[in-house]
Parts: C-alpha cells; sequence; structure tokens
C-alpha cells in the first residue's frame, strides 16, 4: 500500500471511530394540558400533589405544559387563577402556552397572574395588552439549545369584555416568520401549540423542522405521528402527565420516545398539600354559608321554561327594578336540588362572573331580541315558534299585566355585560340607551334574591309558551 493510501486508510478508521463513540445526550421532557383548574384531586384529576411527587421523581429537565391552566374550578376561579400559579410555581414549569381561556378573568388578572408565574406564558401569534406574554423561549438543557414556541387557537372564546383587545394571528405565517429568527439560535424546536388538531396537522406538514409538538386536547391519545414529526397531549384535568425522552447526537435531534403517566396511585407532595390549604380553608368558609332551602328540585333548561331561569330572571329585575329582564337560558349551568341552597351550590350554578347592566329598548328591539333563540325572560311573556328560522321564532310579546310590546316604546331592560358585549351573536343590546353596568354579579344578585325568599319553590307560570 502506497503511503498515500496508508494516510487515507488511517483517516476513514478514525473517522469511523469517531462516529461510532460520537456521544448521545438524553433530555426529559414532561407535560401537562387542560388543566382548567383542577389542582384537587377527583374522579377525574389526578392533583397538583400527586403530580409534583412524579416531578420531584423523575426529574426533568423541561416542564412544558400547551394551555388551558386557570378557569375551570372553585379553587381556581374563586381566587383568579393564583391558586394554580402558586402551584405550578411549587413543581417548576418552565413555559405555559396561552389558550383563550386564560383570559376569562380579565386582562387585569392575567396581566397579575403573569407577573407571579416563575415560568413563561408563550403565544407567538397572539397579541394582547399583557405584554408579558413571549412569542418563545430559548432553554439550555443538557447543553441542547431547545426553543420551545406557543401558539393559541385564532377560534378564541371567552367574554367579549375580556377578549375585545386580543388579536390571534393565523399560526402557519406567524411561523413563517418567526422561525427564521430563531433557527440558528436553537438545535431543535418544540410547539406548545393550543390549536384544533386539523392545525396541527396542517402545521406538522408546512414545517417537518418542527419535530414535536405537544398539543392540547381534552382525551388522552396515543402519540400522532405526520413524517417525522411526533404530536403528544394528556388530556384535561391533570390526570395524566405525559414524559418525552428526547435522543440527540451532536445536537441533532434522533429520537423522541413518549409516554401517559396516570397520577393515581401516586402518594401526594405534603408541600403542594400545605401550599393549597390555604385557599382550601378560605374557600370553605365561604361556600358553606347557607342562602336558603329549595322546596323541590330546581331544573335548568335551554329549550323550555324552567324553574331555574325564572329564579334568575326574577332576582335580577327585583335588583335593578327595571321593567323587563333578558339574559341568557344557558346562564345556570346546572340545577338546583332539593335541600339548603348554599353559596357552593351558587358557585356551581353560576360560575361566570358577569354582572348585570340596565339600559333602555325599544319595543321593536326587545322583539328582535326574543326572536333570535329562547332566553330567560322576567316582566314580558312571551310566545315562541321554534319551527320557525332564528330571528322569526317570536308570535307574541307582552309585558306581565298583559299589554302588547309597542315598537316605539321604550322599555327599561336588564341584561349582562356577556349579551351588552355581543356574546353569543347578540349585538342588538349594544344599541340600548342610558346602557349602566351595575358591576353587580349575576351570581350575587341570585343569592341575595334567595336569601330574601327563604325558600324558593319549583316555579313555572307560563312566562314562556310555544305555537303548537
Amino acid at each position: 500500500m502506497t503511503p498515500g493510501g496508508i494516510r487515507a486508510f488511517i483517516l476513514l478508521v478514525f473517522s469511523c471511530i469517531s462516529l461510532a463513540a460520537a456521544p448521545e445526550t438524553h433530555v426529559v421532557i414532561m407535560h401537562t394540558n387542560d388543566i382548567r383548574g383542577h389542582i384537587l384531586p377527583g374522579p377525574d384529576a389526578g392533583g397538583s400533589a400527586r403530580l409534583a411527587t412524579v416531578v420531584r421523581e423523575l426529574k426533568p429537565d423541561l416542564m412544558l405544559d400547551a394551555g388551558g391552566i386557570l378557569s375551570g374550578s372553585l379553587i381556581s376561579d374563586t381566587f383568579q387563577g393564583e391558586p394554580v400559579v402558586a402551584v405550578m410555581n411549587a413543581i417548576g414549569y418552565d413555559a405555559v402556552a396561552v389558550e383563550s381561556s386564560e383570559f376569562d378573568f380579565g386582562i387585569a388578572a392575567l396581566r397579575a397572574r403573569s407577573r407571579q408565574a416563575n415560568f413563561l406564558l408563550l403565544s407567538a401569534n397572539t397579541t394582547s395588552p399583557v405584554d408579558e406574554i413571549q412569542p418563545a423561549a430559548i432553554y439550555n438543557a443538557q447543553g441542547v439549545r431547545i426553543a420551545v414556541v406557543g401558539l393559541t387557537s385564532q377560534e378564541i372564546t371567552g367574554h367579549p369584555q375580556n377578549v375585545k383587545y386580543v388579536d390571534v394571528a393565523d399560526p402557519v405565517r406567524t411561523l413563517e416568520d418567526l422561525l427564521p429568527r430563531i433557527r440558528q439560535r436553537a438545535d431543535t424546536i418544540i410547539l406548545l401549540a393550543n390549536v384544533r388538531r386539523t392545525e396541527e396537522q396542517r402545521i406538522a406538514r408546512a414545517f417537518p423542522e418542527i419535530r414535536l409538538i405537544i398539543g392540547a386536547h381534552e382525551e388522552a391519545d396515543l402519540p400522532m405521528r405526520i413524517g417525522q414529526t411526533t404530536i403528544v397531549g394528556t388530556g384535561k384535568f391533570g390526570k395524566y402527565v405525559g414524559r418525552l425522552d428526547l435522543t440527540f447526537t451532536e445536537g441533532k435531534l434522533k429520537g423522541i420516545a413518549s409516554r401517559l403517566i396516570p397520577l393515581e396511585g401516586f402518594d401526594p407532595d405534603p408541600s403542594i398539600a400545605g401550599l393549597i390549604e390555604p385557599y382550601e380553608m378560605k374557600l370553605d368558609e365561604t361556600l358553606q354559608t347557607v342562602l336558603g332551602q329549595a322546596a323541590g328540585d330546581l331544573m335548568r333548561s335551554t329549550a323550555r321554561e324552567s324553574h331555574l331561569g325564572n329564579l334568575v330572571a326574577d332576582a335580577v329585575r327585583a335588583k335593578t327594578g327595571t321593567e323587563i329582564t333578558l339574559i341568557t337560558a344557558a346562564d345556570p349551568q346546572m340545577g338546583i336540588p332539593k335541600g339548603p341552597i348554599t353559596s357552593r351550590t351558587l358557585f356551581e350554578v353560576l360560575p361566570s362572573e358577569k354582572t348585570l347592566v340596565t339600559m333602555r329598548l325599544s319595543g321593536a328591539q326587545i322583539k328582535r331580541i326574543l326572536g333570535k333563540t329562547m332566553l330567560s325572560v322576567s316582566g314580558v311573556r312571551v310566545k315562541l315558534d321554534p319551527a320557525k328560522p332564528e330571528g322569526k321564532r317570536l308570535v307574541s310579546a307582552r309585558l306581565e299585566n298583559g299589554t302588547p310590546l309597542r315598537d316605539k316604546d321604550f322599555y327599561t331592560v336588564t341584561t349582562n355585560d356577556y349579551l351588552l358585549m355581543g356574546g353569543d351573536g347578540f349585538t342588538e343590546f349594544a344599541g340600548g340607551m342610558d346602557v349602566e353596568d351595575t358591576g353587580i354579579l349575576l351570581r350575587d344578585a341570585v343569592a341575595e334574591h334567595i336569601a330574601r325568599l327563604g325558600t324558593v319553590s319549583p316555579h313555572l307560570d307560563g312566562r314562556i309558551q310555544f305555537s303548537r
């Protein structure tokens, strides 16, 4: 063999040895989604104290959540998400994607939660007054640079008052603009994507360089793979936590292994239980108050007159003193069973923070509102034809004394701030005169009404009828 051939052979041998000996780096990521305030254990929730035990045993390099953390449970809603963020700080979360429900308590509350958080709130495609929300973050995990990008669904929901200054852009176009700015600064890119499955798939096909998407869906599923992209999720309420094992060779992602870990069966971390306890004690003290008695089961309905719809509408009119109440029949989330009516019961029945709004509307405006869909009403008796298209269902509308509503006459009306802002498509309320948001919570008005009555009986009086 010639000297040149020997040198080439030696170089080839060393090259092979170098490749064979290329060190692997392992990064562990744990993730959750759609906790929705369920930091306490329950039938469908593992509880944050158990989650903390698992996290501290496995010691992940990154702890991530794909959004939907704040609203959805009594303990969280009562304190506007404060206990949830306190628990997530203690567990050691690094980043959380922003879901539209994070705005449920309003801009000021979300700003307070973002300042309370030791983790980042991420959404690359959301513009809002909450300046603390960042598009992305880059973490160094075991020497690997990992960019984490947050995305929010364009189908933003929630109270119009809370999201009127929130704008959500197309996620694909957002990534087209963002990725060139982070490619050279990161070894791999992970999405915390609070979007629909179809959007996840669209993103995976458009950006094959994104190897991992941590999604937010209410059901826990097996990982989905589109090309080289793995899509994972853990389901709602923290029943499971996800573990991802990422393998890198020379900074390049070579493999992803994923599994779901059920929290049931793990011992709760006492430090987390102790952190939650003061919130529980304060909540229990408030919610044990007995407001009155239900003489029978008070049923709710969004399709016909109901005991609970009448109670709520009458309570609102009694509080504000207007001639008419018009509120959505879906305001109560559940019925009230026979027996003591406590503050806890009322929180469960009316969990939202809607406020009462008074105004003057013409008879013609009221008729257009009543013709859209069934509402809970007080001070007016209506007949509807459900066979007719939306907007034309009203057959007749009369005041309690039997006087027909006159198109050109004006009437004092109470509704809620959600409908005033166009919620559920009710744009007519925005045309009211002398509009005043009283700041009185719908729930508080009902609580006061129940306390004044003492005993509430199931009551239907034919105020909503249907033509046959």
